[in-house]
């Protein structure tokens, strides 16, 4: 059973899919009988983390925060810039320990530039399935192509 879950962010975090996230994981529904879970938005540096939308985050946890999550979740992150070393670093040891990890929308581009979704099936947003292929060609994506 999940009992620890992280998002990390980094700057151009899409705030709707960061908001689905902490809504999964972030209340408290144990009075609902549903098990808590610790959560936590991590980045690279705990502090300002700018949104896709043009206002900041104010974020409390660093990377060194994913070591005790069960789970890691990436939402919608950028497409067009490169993913913090540090954040694929951090991506990579969590898998090694076996964390899950997921994505939400495009946070999937951020998973295969940390090469954690070489050989698997995946998807992402129909509208950038095919980008996601081109770019990481070791992935079999699943769904929809060229819609």
């Amino acid at each position: 059973m999940l009992s620890n879950v992280a998002a990390v962010v980094f700057d151009g975090v899409a705030p709707f899919e960061l908001g689905v996230l902490c809504e999964a994981w972030g209340i408290d529904r144990r009075a609902q009988g549903v098990p808590y879970t610790e959560f936590a938005v991590c980045a690279e540096r705990p502090g300002s983390v700018a949104t896709s939308m043009g206002f900041d985050l104010d974020v409390h946890h660093g990377l060194d925060r994913l070591a005790e999550a069960d789970l890691i979740a990436v939402p919608a992150m950028p497409r067009d810039r490169p993913v913090p070393p540090a954040v694929i670093e951090g991506l990579q040891a969590a898998y090694g320990r076996g964390a899950r990890i997921m994505s939400v929308c495009v946070g999937a581009f951020t998973l295969g530039a940390a090469g954690l979704l070489d050989g698997r099936p995946c998807t992402t947003h129909w509208l950038y399935s095919d980008e996601l292929a081109d770019r990481f060609y070791a992935l079999l994506i699943d769904g929809m192509r060229g819609y």
